[in-house]
């Protein structure tokens, strides 16, 4: 496998402590949006792009879990970056696990919000169905189930219809070779090798990650800390930016990590 350059913005002044942040499925860079305005004054943010996502181009086949890990070892290795914080969001945090386990000296700490293992089969099976929608009939054709289970319990606000609008607007293909490379995703073989701090923030209402996946990284990675956010729901930066930024500063300062 060889990395592959992905599209990367950056905030915040190099001096400080690098902060990595890996975007959920079906998502780009600018999930990160309202969370980076404040976590630029503390962090070096490092926001990009994965492979089929946002405006690095497509590939030519669905990508691995692993490969956009190693995608993002060589985003850190052309900015120079020796040491960051990883966070990510959903199947996000799994690449970002997997990327600190591909690196562990490059992993100050991991921060997994709205966390997931692996796709069980019966949902396999349903993201298959969706790859043949989309492909035959565009994004709109999973509105409005897609941003309704999403948003589970949340206001049906701005920021929802944000949401919605940049789901419609994806490349078809691009989402559904996104969803292709993570059908096997299983990370539970390689969670006991991370030694780094963890941080895990499950959603009260979130009914697209299994309710017990933080347990189960418990269980394997006995380090980890779980903090719920009992009333939101699949995208936890996105729809809670303000207690996220306050959570991860509060991580961040626990294992010093924050300038």
């Amino acid at each position: 496998m060889t990395a592959q350059p992905l599209r990367v913005e950056t905030r915040g002044d190099r001096a400080k402590p690098a902060l990595l942040l890996v975007h959920a499925l079906g998502t780009d860079g600018r999930f990160w949006d309202e969370a980076v305005a404040e976590l630029g004054r503390d962090f070096f943010c490092i926001v990009p792009d994965l492979r089929a996502s946002g405006r690095t181009p497509n590939p030519d086949r669905p990508v691995t879990a692993q490969e956009h890990a190693l995608d993002l070892v060589g985003v850190l290795d052309s900015l120079g970056i020796q040491r960051a914080l990883f966070a990510g969001c959903a199947i996000g945090g799994m690449v970002a696990a997997l990327t600190a386990v591909a690196a562990p000296a490059r992993c100050a700490g991991l921060l997994m919000t709205n966390p997931g293992v692996r796709n069980a089969d019966a949902v396999k099976d349903i993201l298959r169905a969706r790859v043949d929608q989309v492909r035959a009939e565009g994004m709109q054709v999973l509105l409005p189930a897609a941003a309704d289970r999403s948003f589970y319990g949340m206001p049906r606000d701005a920021r929802f219809d944000r949401y919605v609008d940049r789901y419609v607007a994806q490349d078809p293909e691009a989402y559904a070779l996104s969803v292709l490379g993570y059908l096997d995703i299983d990370i539970r073989p390689e969670l006991p090798k991370l030694s780094c701090p963890l941080l895990l923030i499950p959603g009260g209402n979130d009914v697209l990650m299994p309710s017990d996946s933080a347990e189960v990284i418990r269980s394997l990675v006995p380090q980890a800390e779980v903090v719920v956010f009992e009333d939101v729901a699949h995208f936890i930066p996105f729809q809670a930016p303000e207690r996220f930024v306050a959570e991860l500063r509060r991580f961040a300062d626990a294992i010093g990590w924050r300038a």
